[in-house]
């Protein structure tokens, strides 16, 4: 098989109007100058994954801010469900790359396999109600999902969800930001051949890192906004806007090594 080459970004957090900020940082600004650095890269990657809390709050405005924003992408750009994002909104306002849904779009679910250069990618959709928290939970027909998806199939594939799926060794995150079931993820990814899955991406933590559980690739994001503190012993996080403007380059060569370079600017 070819390298293919995704670009991962993460929790733009965009407000209804070009001037808002979170917790200081110019979103839009930030996000602008995201898309040209990316733009401005020395190859044309296969697709950009975004793994969700596209906006701050459930807006049309917001989306369309977004919606403009990526528009200046040349390449299919496909999109999980964060926490603060509403899914009918996300298909109103979003342009998607070519995909195949997992689950009924009826269920307001954004649970669907994309065929990217030589690989599938696989996004779940954890999300749970606002009132619940700002953990994931994951549909037991998402996980039968997977689980057919990938045994009817011998392509190699990369999950893509919004949520930390495993403990990432901060005490406060661990407990209120991952996926309760994520066990049962990890189980069904154990079982799969280890040339055939390629690692795990998602966002949520604001922060990039790289975790490998009983052999298993778990790789996060930082966000465009704002970064959080992960203190292995912290009863909360504090919130860092004055930060670089951060993106991940992962490739997948031929032999189905996975690569993953953090790309990162003054915004």
């Amino acid at each position: 098989m070819k390298t293919t080459h995704f670009i991962h970004i993460s929790d733009t957090h965009f407000g209804p109007e070009p001037e808002f900020t979170v917790r200081g940082a110019p979103v839009l600004e930030r996000s602008q100058r995201l898309v040209a650095e990316i733009n401005a890269l020395p190859f044309t990657p296969d697709a950009i994954v975004h793994t969700g809390d596209v906006v701050n709050d459930p807006d049309d405005a917001a989306y369309k801010i977004a919606r403009d924003v990526f528009a200046e992408f040349s390449v299919p750009v496909y999109y999980a469900t964060g926490n603060h994002d509403d899914v009918s909104m996300m298909r109103k306002h979003l342009d998607f790359g070519p995909l195949e849904l997992l689950v009924p779009e009826s269920e307001n679910r954004l649970c669907y396999r994309a065929r990217v250069g030589s690989i599938d990618a696989i996004v779940l959709d954890a999300k749970v109600p606002p009132e619940e928290g700002p953990h994931g939970y994951f549909p037991e027909n998402q996980l039968e999902a997977l689980s057919t998806s990938v045994a009817d199939s011998d392509r190699p594939f990369a999950v893509f969800v919004h949520f930390p799926a495993r403990p990432i060794g901060a005490k406060w995150i661990d407990e209120h930001l991952s996926v309760k079931n994520g066990n049962e993820l990890h189980s069904i990814l154990k079982s799969v051949p280890t040339n055939q899955f390629l690692g795990t991406f998602y966002g949520h933590l604001h922060r990039g890192m790289q975790i490998y559980d009983e052999g298993i690739l778990y790789s996060s994001v930082s966000s465009p906004a704002c970064q959080f503190t992960t203190g292995p012993d912290e009863d909360g996080c504090e919130f860092l806007p004055d930060v670089p403007v951060c993106f991940n380059h992962i490739s997948i060569s031929e032999t189905g090594a996975t690569q993953v370079k953090e790309y990162s600017f003054n915004s």
